[in-house]
């Protein structure tokens, strides 16, 4: 059975409704965010090289952001009523992924554990119709929240 072997949270500032994971090391990826990223609305999760761009329901607002390494692919997640849910596969030769918005890098480096490593992302989002409401009128906290859970797959 897959056991967590990290986990991380942090506050972030979701800035024109999205923000971005990416590899820690930006000299390596061809498109650091935001360079290309998809009109909002367009998906929840849009993989790029390196990156995950994901998409939120509200143009700026406060979120947690709970991430999750795990050693092997984890159950579903059913602790909450997850609103979005995606996976991507992107790759990291550092080890380390950055949090991204529009404003620039945010929080702490997420500390994966494992170089040169492809891994499993997925990405699940509850409070999407509320923040959407509320973002309309002022700058919610903790409205929408993120949990990532990341295992290698190479």
């Amino acid at each position: 059975m897959a056991e967590v072997i990290n986990r991380q949270t942090m506050e972030i500032l979701v800035d024109y409704y999205g923000f971005a994971l990416q590899e820690a090391d930006e000299s390596q990826i061809p498109a650091p965010f935001p360079e290309g990223r998809a009109y909002p609305g367009t998906a929840f999760l849009i993989s790029r090289p390196m990156r995950v761009d994901v998409d939120s329901a509200g143009h700026t607002h406060e979120a947690p952001l709970a991430v999750e390494v795990w050693d092997g692919e984890p159950p579903v997640d059913h602790a909450a009523e997850w609103e979005a849910r995606g996976e991507i596969t992107m790759a990291s030769p550092t080890g380390q992924l950055s949090v991204w918005v529009i404003a620039g890098r945010v929080g702490e480096h997420i500390e994966l554990g494992r170089t040169k490593t492809t891994w499993r992302v997925r990405i699940y989002c509850a409070g999407r119709k509320k923040v959407a409401h509320l973002a309309q009128f002022g700058v919610p906290e903790g409205v929408e929240r993120y949990l990532v859970q990341l295992w290698p797959v190479t």
